[in-house]
């Protein structure tokens, strides 16, 4: 997938359906503050964007689970680590 950065003064979904099954995929979704050209502070939302087929989308779905999976076994294998040591 090809990402593009983007701007938006609205808080941004992580991922969107569009028409005709396709999605849009956010990420690194930050929120910066500006000034206008009277001096006035704004909120923006920067993001990089992709848009994604509904095959596409499924396999990005699938590797994103997969990893939070792994963190997550990663942190229970820490907690069970500190616990056998006596920290927690």
């Amino acid at each position: 997938m090809q990402y593009k950065r983007t701007e938006s003064r609205v808080q941004p979904d992580s991922t969107q359906e569009i028409s005709g099954g396709r999605y849009l995929i956010r990420r690194n979704i930050e929120k910066e503050s500006r000034t206008d050209e009277n001096g006035a502070a704004f909120d923006l939302w920067v993001y990089d964007e992709a848009v994604a087929s509904g095959a596409e989308y499924a396999a990005w779905l699938a590797v994103n689970q997969a990893e939070l999976r792994r963190e997550a076994e990663i942190v229970d294998d820490y907690t069970l680590q500190l616990i056998e040591e006596g920290v927690l």
